[in-house]
């Protein structure tokens, strides 16, 4: 199977009184609360910063975080199991073992991603 190349693209979390720079590789997934942003990395971090979700969507747009609700981008790299919890909810489940839910009007999204992506 050919394997698809993302581009790299990186971004910088102000957290505290330091600037980190992430790689869009080493993401989980980032979950937003209101304005404050949440990375969750690869190697088990987390980072929270003030930031929208939507301005995160934009710098990382390509890079295979997609969506999957109204607080979270997923890296679609990382998705290790699809559950269907019912007829309206589904669920990714990353990983690390995070488990993510889908919401309805973005599975047809996530799952056509999925589907180029990995081909399913």
């Amino acid at each position: 199977m050919e394997e698809r190349i993302r581009p790299e693209k990186s971004i910088f979390v102000k957290t505290g009184s330091s600037i980190k720079r992430i790689q869009s590789k080493d993401i989980l997934y980032i979950h937003c609360e209101g304005n404050v942003s949440t990375v969750h990395l690869q190697d088990g971090k987390q980072l929270s910063c003030v930031r929208l979700l939507k301005l995160l969507e934009e710098d990382l747009a390509g890079t295979g975080l997609l969506r999957i609700n109204h607080n979270i981008l997923a890296n679609m790299d990382e998705v290790e199991e699809i559950r269907y919890v019912n007829a309206r909810k589904r669920q990714l489940v990353l990983d690390d073992g995070s488990v993510l839910d889908v919401s309805y009007r973005k599975w047809k999204q996530v799952k056509e991603a999925l589907l180029q992506e990995h081909k399913l």
